[in-house]
């Protein structure tokens, strides 16, 4: 599993909370958490000042909790909290894996499951609504419905149901219209 992971574990910027204007860039890598930043002011005497840059490894960062705070501050509090289980060594598997992978997986997946899961995180919202996942569950569909008309060539109560049931619910069925 740890193949898995990528150098750049998680990276955020953003700007400090007012009155502030700093610029903050945060990457937490497989071996160290570095933050940069950059002084934003109109003010002739900050003209001169360079950007920062901290590097510390995981243990460093975990051990030094002044460091915390200030992050707390500008990128929120869920934030700081998974970067720190980031430097635990508790990764997220699941969303790192490729999006065929994925695809592939949920492909298995009932629609209300998959409509559950997009809610879960920004991850698999945007796989649950990009079109390369939908093309791949349409053939899905087709096959059940052309098993239905296969089996039973009169129309009944039975099949219209099975039929309503492959297309999916009306939220799926206006999915390219609105997202979830």
């Amino acid at each position: 599993m740890a193949s898995l992971l990528q150098e750049t574990l998680f990276e955020i910027q953003g700007q400090a909370p007012s009155p502030s204007k700093d610029f903050h860039h945060l990457v937490i890598t497989k071996s160290e958490v570095t933050l940069r930043s950059w002084k934003i002011s109109a003010r002739a005497k900050h003209c001169k000042i360079l950007p920062r840059e901290v590097k510390k490894t995981h243990n460093e960062f975990l051990r030094e909790s002044l460091m915390h705070r200030p992050l707390e501050k500008i990128f929120g509090k869920d934030t700081i909290e998974y970067v720190l289980n980031l430097c635990r060594g508790q990764f997220d598997f699941i969303v790192r894996i490729p999006d065929s992978l994925k695809i592939r997986i949920l492909s298995f997946l009932d629609t209300q499951d998959i409509k559950q899961l997009s809610e879960t995180c920004k991850t698999f919202h945007k796989l649950c609504s990009s079109e390369e996942f939908w093309e791949k569950m349409k053939p899905r569909t087709e096959i059940s419905v052309n098993a239905v008309n296969k089996n039973n060539n009169s129309v009944s109560t039975k099949r219209r149901q099975l039929s309503q049931k492959v297309q999916g619910p009306v939220w799926m069925r206006r999915r390219r219209n609105t997202l979830f």
